[in-house]
């Protein structure tokens, strides 16, 4: 009788023991495979990247959406009455182009979502002959092709659950139909940048670049964020990040790479990573539940 009750009691243990086990593995376990949110992880960092108030994607589209208007250059600061703005701008009769440096504040310190950026641009205005020009309208008549690049930016923003430091910027446009009610923009965008996810229990640190290819995204001509949701188009690209996972005392990293397909319209960019989607707000940055 004692020894059968020393083999259930061994039982017992063996068993307790066995689910200690897997408990902890599972606690412990940062596994890319086993992480669900890796993937919601990436689109959050996308959703900032894109987003209008973060200084993404949608706040250099509209940016160039502006400087497709009569005085745009001259204009921008009024749309930005309540934060710190500044722009710098010097033309080039040689070249034919325009240098732009912009800073900017969007919302306020402290508040969510807040961003800080600079820019540098260079923007090139051509006629119905493909030839430079120096304003948007000469001789009574407006541009028809935009060049646009973004030389290099720097910044950070901050959203409810991600902070964002940005590294590097650069991107290069093509303005079609820039005399028309709404402007066609064709080209590549890469981002690299470095955020920080946090919730009760971990941190996630993600060195990220991303790449993109814009494709004939029709944006409305004068750059009033009232407009942002009448933005619509099709983007593709490519999104690689190493990832940091820190959990108590856990710490592993992980590599992660995904094509990526986003489609804006209405206010919304629909994400998919892999083979999984995700709805954002491209005004505030965040992913909608």
């Amino acid at each position: 009788m004692k020894k059968l009750s020393s083999i259930r009691l061994t039982a017992i243990l063996c068993g307790l023991a066995l689910i200690l086990l897997l408990a902890a593995c599972e606690k412990n376990s940062t596994n890319l495979e086993e992480t669900p949110t890796i993937s919601k992880d990436a689109a959050e960092s996308l959703a900032g990247d894109l987003a209008y108030s973060t200084g993404g994607t949608i706040d250099q589209l509209m940016d160039l959406s502006t400087f497709a208007t009569v005085n745009g250059m001259e204009g921008l600061d009024a749309k930005y009455p309540n934060t710190y703005f500044d722009i710098t701008r010097t033309y080039d009769p040689v070249s034919g182009e325009w240098s732009i440096h912009i800073e900017r504040e969007r919302g306020t310190s402290g508040s969510i979502p807040y961003a800080f950026v600079n820019r540098d641009y260079t923007l090139k205005y051509m006629d119905a002959l493909g030839q430079a020009q120096q304003y948007y309208v000469v001789n009574a008549d407006t541009a028809r092709t935009i060049q646009f690049n973004v030389v290099q930016g720097s910044g950070r923003h901050i959203t409810r659950r991600l902070s964002q430091q940005l590294n590097q910027l650069h991107a290069e446009w093509t303005v079609t139909n820039a005399n028309q009610n709404f402007i066609t923009i064709n080209g590549t965008y890469n981002r690299a940048a470095v955020d920080t996810i946090r919730t009760w229990n971990r941190v996630r640190t993600s060195d990220h670049t991303l790449q993109l290819n814009v494709a004939e995204m029709s944006v409305p001509r004068g750059g009033y964020p009232a407009l942002v949701n009448a933005i619509s188009g099709h983007i593709t690209g490519h999104f690689h990040a190493d990832v940091t996972f820190t959990q108590g005392d856990s710490y592993s990293e992980h590599t992660i790479d995904r094509d990526i397909d986003i489609v804006i319209g209405s206010g919304r960019a629909e994400i998919e990573i892999g083979s999984e989607s995700f709805i954002a707000d491209i005004v505030s940055g965040e992913l909608v539940d």
